[in-house]
């Protein structure tokens, strides 16, 4: 019999214990995640009326229009030609980008049930401020 000593069995054990919990949380959490995930994804579905607010910089309008959320994508869902791209996670994070011709527009955020709000940013003019969206 090999002597490995109290504190030396304790270590193997602790070694062994805390990876073993680790796993076994995250099988429970992909268990408890997994069939709600579809709905997740399609939680911010819908149309939205956002409505921005000009803080610093060569930006003097504030603008109100209307996006669309189909399974966490963002799309334009107005009448300008503007471009969105990017979308709002499961867990209600907001990154997107808006483009109108050569000018930009960078937003972040976080989204709860059917409110989201944010910050933009503009390099072209340089500006940036804030935006409120709520769903329609």
């Amino acid at each position: 019999m090999n002597k490995i000593g109290r504190d030396g069995l304790s270590r193997l054990r602790n070694s062994l214990l805390v990876p073993g919990f680790f796993v076994a949380l995250a099988l429970l959490t992909a268990a408890a995640v997994g069939p709600a995930r579809a709905d997740n994804a399609r939680r911010f579905d819908g149309s939205w009326v956002v409505r921005t607010s000009a803080e610093e910089g060569k930006c003097n309008k504030n603008f109100d229009f209307k996006l669309a959320v189909k399974n966490g994508k963002v799309t334009y869902a107005g009448y300008w030609p503007v471009k969105a791209a990017g979308g709002i996670s499961k867990l209600g994070l907001v990154r997107m980008t808006l483009t109108h011709g050569q000018r930009k527009v960078t937003a972040t955020g976080l989204a709860e049930g059917d409110q989201a709000s944010g910050d933009w940013s503009s390099p072209q003019p340089k500006c940036n401020g804030s935006w409120l969206a709520r769903r329609a």
